[in-house]
């Protein structure tokens, strides 16, 4: 069992929230629910409810759900994902294998969806930061791995709101070598001009974490005032949210205009 450190939750959330709700705004193509389970209101995506970890009950189902149709590609892709975050958000190594397995479980079954391709980058990325710390060039190894990933994932559906908002926050956690910062803001700034006038009226979530993740891009291209615009903007729609908590440590790190 590992302990999640406070940054690794902040990604997580943005994942999490990025994945569910503002997919709902990119007009993404998402797949209706994979079995006959109920709707989940107010969400394009659903596979899981955004903005939390997927709780044991669900964790479960979605292996039932699994066992009982295997070739199931919706299925084997929810439970993947699912593992994903439970290994990342539950801290626990063991969810690891079982999310990389499932994914490339999904990838036989629809070879190349680009979902699965990033969900997959994500993993391949996080648990390269996470787990091989001490060693560069494993760590290196699995930096270019995921990488790699994402940008298939990106080139085969540009557009995708899921490959979007997985592969944007995923591209920041790779070292500033890779050079990724401007294609972030590209990705993001290309969302939000999608939206249009639809972005003021989606949930504080959504708009925050999409602010935040631009305002992280922007302090890592060296542009501290657009990124405090965009944290000032996030802080306008909500003051008291577990995200204005996260957006005011980021602020922090800015240079004192």
């Amino acid at each position: 069992m590992l302990i999640t450190p406070r940054r690794d939750l902040k990604i997580l959330a943005t994942l999490l929230l990025l994945s569910g709700t503002v997919t709902e705004l990119a007009s993404a193509q998402q797949a209706p629910a994979a079995t006959g389970r109920a709707a989940i209101a107010g969400q394009l995506a659903q596979d899981f409810v955004a903005g939390r970890v997927p709780r044991d009950e669900e964790i479960q189902q979605a292996e039932s759900d699994v066992a009982a149709d295997p070739a199931n590609f919706a299925a084997v892709r929810r439970l993947g994902k699912g593992y994903f975050f439970r290994f990342f958000g539950g801290g626990s190594v063991a969810f690891l294998p079982k999310a990389q397995t499932t994914l490339e479980r999904a990838l036989t079954l629809q070879k190349d969806d680009p979902e699965t391709l990033a969900y997959l980058g994500a993993l391949v990325t996080f648990a390269a930061a996470r787990l091989d710390k001490n060693d560069a060039a494993k760590q290196k190894a699995g930096f270019d791995k995921g990488f790699e990933l994402l940008q298939r994932a990106e080139k085969l559906d540009p557009r995708h709101g899921a490959v979007v908002s997985v592969a944007s926050a995923s591209y920041l956690e790779l070292p500033a070598s890779y050079g990724m910062a401007p294609h972030v803001i590209e990705m993001l700034e290309g969302m939000r001009r999608g939206m249009g006038p639809m972005f003021d009226r989606f949930s504080h979530h959504g708009r925050q974490r999409l602010l935040l993740t631009l305002g992280r891009a922007y302090a890592a291209t060296g542009k501290p005032d657009k990124a405090r615009a965009h944290f000032d903007e996030a802080l306008v729609i909500n003051t008291e949210s577990t995200e204005a908590g996260l957006i005011r440590a980021e602020q922090a790190k800015l240079p004192t205009p």
